[in-house]
């Protein structure tokens, strides 16, 4: 079953690694369904994450991306075409979701994809009062929030209001992941207190923490290192390196908090070129991390995609989760090199969003 599809699309294609700009706009072959398990989905929008900008340059999985890929993961958009054993979509249902992994070769920098429901778990259908614009944010970093606030931890997702009100860490507060990660947090009835800078105080403040931490203010920062020892049950690390670990490690609970790192051991690991004793360095770190770190380690590398039609879906019907994305965040799908320019400055609020079919939108 189909509506009608044209032949041909517009795409961001990777012809060879190398800065914003190799990502070429192109007109490429509309995909085609090859199983009946298969969706074609008309995107809408998609959004841009750090990693798809590590995978442009090389730095890091060169040798998962295929010459002339099509990169991106997540996205929103509309079914068109189905096949013959797919059930849970119809045409024409709105939806969202993520490709894993999101280095093609054909992914969301483009007006059609496939989704083979087979593989592909990480797909829901839009809740009609979620815009395609906000949709197309969730994937990848609402669901690394998930994994680093309630699944690392464990903790529950449906707050009951009994008991003791678990306490949750946010470094890098005011990011994609990081807004998420505070707003997942107060979901689970946590008091939540975010780090980011003096200027992004509010706008954390506003998606939900209770208290907010300057990262410029070293009187602040210390307070918080000398006076919360073992009073957190997430510490959730969106930055990385040694320093944080090293000094606020020790305020999560020693037998039950987990420090949860989207980074790991290395700041912006993946920002330059990644060889082989680089990521046997930051492997010995992790695991030296793990043996002696004076709480529970981990890294939220392996998304549960399958979490998107459960928890996240959940999250986003009972409105306690909403994106951010400033309209300097939004570009065309022809811009999308700026907005990989964007991501690499490491100082984006909010998330990044590409606009591929402006009528649609804002629906």
């Amino acid at each position: 079953m189909s509506t009608e599809i044209p032949t041909s699309m517009k795409a961001l294609v990777l012809e060879q690694f190398g800065p914003p700009e190799a990502l070429k706009y192109k007109t490429v072959p509309v995909p085609k369904l090859n199983k009946p398990t298969e969706l074609l989905v008309r995107v809408v929008a998609a959004s841009v994450n750090p990693v798809e900008a590590k995978l442009r340059s090389g730095n890091i999985g060169s040798f998962l991306v295929k010459k002339n890929a099509i990169l991106g993961g997540d996205y929103s958009g509309s079914v068109v075409a189905k096949g013959s054993q797919v059930t849970e979509f119809e045409i024409g249902d709105a939806v969202f979701g993520t490709l894993r992994p999101p280095s093609g070769p054909q992914g969301s920098y483009a007006e059609y994809i496939v989704v083979d429901l087979q593989s592909d778990k990480g797909i829901a259908k839009k809740p009609d009062h979620v815009s395609f614009r906000d949709a197309a944010a969730l994937g990848v970093a609402a669901l690394t929030a998930l994994l680093a606030v309630v699944l690392k931890a464990p903790l529950p997702l449906k707050y009951n209001g009994q008991g003791p009100r678990p306490k949750v860490l946010v470094i890098g507060a005011s990011g994609g992941v990081g807004l998420y990660g505070v707003q997942v947090g107060k979901a689970i009835g946590a008091h939540v207190v975010g780090i980011c800078s003096s200027k992004n105080a509010s706008l954390v403040k506003s998606f939900g923490a209770d208290r907010v931490v300057d990262y410029n203010d070293s009187e602040a920062m210390a307070d918080l290192a000398n006076n919360e020892k073992e009073s957190f049950d997430v510490l959730f690390d969106l930055v990385g390196g040694e320093y944080y670990y090293k000094n606020f490690s020790p305020l999560v609970k020693k037998k039950t908090g987990v420090f949860a790192s989207s980074v790991g051991p290395v700041a912006q690991f993946g920002s330059s070129k990644a060889g082989v004793f680089d990521y046997l360095g930051v492997g010995a770190a992790y695991a030296y991390r793990q043996l002696f770190a004076p709480c529970r380690y981990a890294m939220t590398l392996n998304l549960p995609a399958y979490k998107i039609p459960t928890d996240i879906l959940y999250l986003l019907e009972q409105n306690l989760i909403k994106s951010y994305i400033p309209e300097e965040n939004v570009f065309t799908l022809e811009e999308g090199y700026k907005a990989h320019q964007k991501i690499e400055s490491h100082r984006t609020v909010g998330k990044i969003v590409l606009n591929i079919s402006p009528d649609d939108f804002e629906k």
